[in-house]
């Protein structure tokens, strides 16, 4: 029996309940088994260190023993194991190797993106998709399909089209639907379709996605009558049913959009017709017809009355409007008959599908392969019969591009498919799927037509098959990819894909124990954990760095063109990668602006006039610099322009150097200083010589604090360069270069002016630019509620900090409530990261972001707005600054934490090449571990202030130290790990 639990923790109480039914039956069961006795029960289970993380431990542990009871654990396993739990003792030292797997199970496992329905809304989007997300930073794959099929989006990021303008773009999908069955699949889903007429955004390829929901609109035509929309189907198919899903279907209040006059008809070559069906006065939000049987290859939807007529609008402006057009063989939709869940596990990396798929209850497991082009979705049978499946693999997009093109074939028992981008004065992509079937039995030799290669196979009750997807291709104009995509989908097996599957499983294993916290809050660690997982499967070394949506695109008109904004969005993916210890996953970034650097060059020395002709033109009359680098606000791989704007901005190339400065601070990479980082930050430098103004006494800095708007000494530019000057010379010197040039960039430094303040409501705040020189639009010094850029001196400029006075760090803490700008758009991955790094009142700053993660998060995880992608997983630097700081050579330890709130983290990385763990509870710290990589001299605020410390190096004793205004300082070694703690 269990012992009963005496009063005090409720959840503990109720855990022990839930289990005693558990115990008496297995000891029922196995009489004699051995009980957890009474005197193994703690005296009051409250015990100081029973935190909120440790409850919650407890009662995830618990519901993983009630799961497992006589399978995998024993009841009286569990409750020994529970009570290891209650009764474990709070840390006073770094967790050993096998701990902190332990603990990041614990962490990250328990976080998971969830759904419950086959709506998949947001999947096809301009921005980043909403459901489960896939990655290896190279390959991106988005769950998406609908009642009863399956499709995963597969997209490239170096896939991108030249022409006529660089952007990301769709590749292709694999989707499983069912042959056998109740019901069939939609013949319709993902055909080739054209149309009389488009608006730009709602292209025919969207009444044929599949991704129909609520408020979805698909094919909108440009004004006027008749119009129609024709699907090349691939091959001849036999249809006997068609539905028209109308506006109104997903948008209610749009009855008067609903098409009213229509006729169906097909043709076996899309030359000849014959009408099918004729359809007037319809008024329904959906038509539903069923037909004699009909067999063709193009079916098109020619509509004579697009509307009602019943508004001013639908009257005068007529479009067509058809949100899904489907149709279907004998038996209408394939309909579940059971339940559907469907779980992104990021601690693994799979997508997790249960559902019911031609009648046959199946589960899926979805993973992309940690170092190879490879995607695989195993799919195991729980049902009693076979079920007959089909696998399509196919290029396109539903909004494609006018001039890319689409060819598939058949290479024994594997198909696949080819996308090409446009030609043009610019590079040719292209890039493919090649796809077989491991496993099962094949019903017929596999098929191709058009853009799309098919697999039908058999899947006999309790087996397993495995749907195996290379993908090949990508960059500027390479050889056809199908050959390597077909190599690597053949090389695979039953063992080789276990094999690729536990080094998948290994890679997110590391990747997480590179360094995880415990903020003691579920909200908190939910958005930490699930931005540390987007950033991870988007940006990996060797790959091409992410832009503004990740790797994830299921469009062929991502916003802004997918590209990488210069003015923050695009270094805000990299904000938190360094200090937690994952700063290979910036190298990406490095890569790409190294290929834009001689544009940079050119257009530093041409085109400086583009930016605002009145003033560069009477300063400069050639029109440029002699040298220096000047950036446009996006530019794209392969040393592409994206965005060939300047909204009068001058500081793209300070933005961009931050994170050179940030790497470099962080791991102290000697090599990447010298090959890529100084050279780099000496360019902007270089820039910024010739360009700044001299007053006689200070220098003066011209640009647009917002874009299109000009001003003077803007406080972004001017800390940021702030910080680059100052950087500059340290590394001149470590490097022990360029010694003559250092007394210039020290000289231009002291002479920068002060980053401007105004006054705002009575009190001093920090200000856009200098008060009364702004121009363009809006002219105030300071825009409550607009985008925090009056405090991105403070980051990513790095020019004030938690070590700075207390005056200025207070001026900039009146600046953040002024401008409440807590839930702006653009301010998310920068404003909570600039409130701790000046220490804003701890509690109020976590309700704050807590606020916002709860109001806009994603079910898989991500933050959303109408705009912004990738970039919000910036804020993982905001949490980390809250728990650890480095600023002016000295690190604190929980600088922005409430006092009363337990913590701890391990292996955050610091500045000067420190990684550092810690833990806090009660109010105390337990203990402190520092790891040194460079050998740089510490220098930490002392932990336990007023109190003697010992520093001890592990395998080397104690290690001197000094203690000066409660700060301790001790020389290191590269390589070594030192324990700091109190006497």
């Amino acid at each position: 029996m269990v012992a009963a639990v005496p009063a005090g923790d409720r959840l503990a109480q109720a855990l022990y309940r839930d289990l005693t039914a558990d115990v008496a039956a297995d000891e029922a069961a196995a009489p004699g088994r051995p009980a957890c006795p009474a005197s193994s029960i703690p005296g009051d289970i409250r015990h100081p260190d029973h935190t909120h993380r440790h409850r919650r431990t407890v009662q995830q542990k618990g519901t993983s023993m009630k799961r497992q009871r006589g399978t995998l654990l024993s009841a009286a396993l569990a409750c020994a194991l529970l009570l290891s739990l209650l009764t474990a003792a709070p840390a006073t030292a770094a967790p050993s190797p096998a701990q902190q797997w332990a603990q990041v199970q614990q962490l990250v496992g328990a976080i998971k993106g969830r759904w419950t329905t086959e709506a998949y809304t947001n999947a096809v989007s301009r921005t980043m998709p909403d459901t489960a997300l896939l990655g290896n930073g190279d390959i991106g794959v988005t769950s998406a399909g609908g009642p009863g099929y399956k499709t995963f989006y597969v997209s490239k990021g170096d896939f991108w089209t030249g022409n006529p303008g660089p952007s990301l773009v769709a590749l292709g999908a694999v989707t499983i639907t069912p042959t056998t069955g109740t019901g069939s699949s939609n013949l319709a889903l993902g055909a080739a379709a054209t149309a009389s007429s488009s608006h730009s955004g709602f292209p025919p390829g969207r009444a044929v996605s599949g991704q129909w929901g609520p408020g979805y609109e698909g094919w909108v035509s440009e004004v006027g009558r008749p119009q129609s929309i024709t699907l090349d189907l691939g091959s001849a198919r036999t249809f006997s049913r068609y539905i028209l899903r109308h506006d109104a279907a997903a948008r209610p209040a749009e009855t008067a959009n609903n098409t009213r006059n229509f006729t169906l008809a097909s043709s076996p070559d899309g030359s000849s017709w014959t009408t099918a069906d004729t359809v007037t006065n319809n008024t329904a939000n959906v038509t539903d017809r069923t037909l004699a049987s009909v067999t063709a290859r193009y079916v098109r939807l020619n509509i004579t009355e697009p509307t009602q007529g019943t508004t001013a609008d639908s009257l005068n402006n007529p479009r067509a409007r058809i949100g899904q057009f489907e149709l279907y063989g004998s038996g209408g939709p394939a309909q579940p008959s059971g339940p559907f869940t469907e779980e992104q596990n990021i601690l693994k990396g799979d997508v997790d599908t249960s559902m019911t798929i031609g009648g046959t209850p199946v589960s899926m497991r979805t993973w992309v392969a940690a170092n190879d082009g490879l995607v695989v979705t195993r799919i195991q049978s729980l049902g009693s019969a076979t079920v007959r499946l089909q696998a399509q693999t196919s290029t396109g997009s539903p909004d494609p591009r006018s001039g890319f093109t689409s060819t598939s074939g058949v290479s024994g028992t594997t198909v696949w498919a080819t996308r090409q981008t446009a030609s043009g004065s610019r590079w040719v992509s292209r890039a493919s799927l090649a796809t077989r079937v491991i496993g099962g039995s094949l019903a017929g030799a596999p098929t191709a037509s058009g853009a799309a290669g098919k697999i039908v196979f058999d899947l006999p009750p309790g087996q397993t098959v495995s749907i195996v997807t290379g993908v090949a291709g990508g960059g500027q104009n390479p050889a056809d990819p199908a050959p390597a995509a077909r190599s690597l989908a053949d090389a695979q097996s039953a063992g080789s894909v276990d094999s690729l599957y536990n080094a998948h499983v290994e890679w997110w294993k590391q990747y997480w124990l590179k360094s995880y916290v415990d903020l003691d809050d579920d909200t908190l660690e939910r958005f930490y954990y699930g931005s540390l997982y987007l950033i991870g499967s988007a940006s990996r070394a060797g790959r091409t760095a992410p832009g503004l949506y990740g790797v994830w695109a299921t469009t062929d008109f991502p916003q802004f063109n997918g590209d990488m904004h210069l003015n923050y969005n695009w270094m805000a993916n990299f904000y938190g990668v360094y200090s937690s210890n994952r700063p290979e996953l910036a190298l990406p970034y490095y890569d790409l602006v190294q290929a834009y650097l001689p544009e940079a060059r050119r257009r530093a020395r041409e085109d400086l006039n583009r930016v605002k002709p009145d003033y560069i033109g009477s300063r400069f009359p050639s029109g440029g610099l002699p040298g220096g680098v000047l950036f446009p606000v996006g530019i794209a791989p392969f040393g592409a322009t994206a965005d060939d704007n300047y909204h009068q901005q001058v500081g793209n190339s300070l933005f961009t150097v931050t994170q050179y400065i940030a790497y470099y601070d962080h791991t102290q990479d000697r090599a990447f200083l010298s090959g890529k980082a100084y050279p780099f930050m000496k360019e902007v430098a270089t820039f910024f010589r010739h360009y700044l103004e001299w007053d006689g006494t200070r220098h003066r800095l011209w640009t647009g604090p917002h874009e299109g708007t000009w001003g003077r000494n803007s406080s972004a530019d001017v800390g940021m360069l702030r910080h680059l000057l100052t950087s500059l010379v340290n590394a001149s010197v470590e490097l022990n270069v360029d010694a003559g040039e250092r007394a210039t960039w020290q000289g231009i430094l002291q002479a920068l002016p002060p980053i401007p303040t105004t006054t705002y409501n009575g009190q001093t705040v920090y200000a856009l630019a200098d008060p009364g020189t702004i121009s363009g639009g809006d002219t105030r010094a300071i825009r409550p509620g607009d985008n925090t850029v009056n405090l991105e001196f403070v980051h990513p400029g790095e020019s004030l900090g938690i070590n700075s006075p207390q005056a200025d760090r207070q001026r900039a803490i009146a600046t953040l409530d002024a401008m409440n700008s807590w839930g702006q758009d653009n301010s998310f991955p920068k404003v909570f990261t600039q409130a701790a790094r000046v220490g804003y009142p701890a509690q109020s700053l976590i309700d704050r972001l807590k606020g916002q993660i709860t109001a806009r998060s994603a079910p898989n995880l991500r933050v959303t707005d109408p705009n912004h992608g990738l970039e919000k997983a910036g804020a993982i630097e905001a949490v980390n600054s809250m728990l650890l700081q480095s600023d002016g050579g000295v690190l604190r330890l929980f600088p922005v934490w409430p006092a009363a709130k337990n913590a701890s983290f391990v292996k955050l990385r610091a500045k000067n090449g420190l990684v550092v763990s810690s833990a806090r509870s009660g109010g105390q710290v337990s203990y402190l571990d520092i790891t040194s990589d460079a050998g740089r001299t510490v220098r930490v605020g002392n932990p336990w202030p007023g109190r003697t410390v010992v520093v001890t190096r592990a395998g080397g004793g104690t290690v001197g130290h000094t203690v000066s205004g409660d700060v301790i300082t001790f020389a290191t070694q590269a390589g070594s790990t030192y324990t700091v703690a109190p006497v």
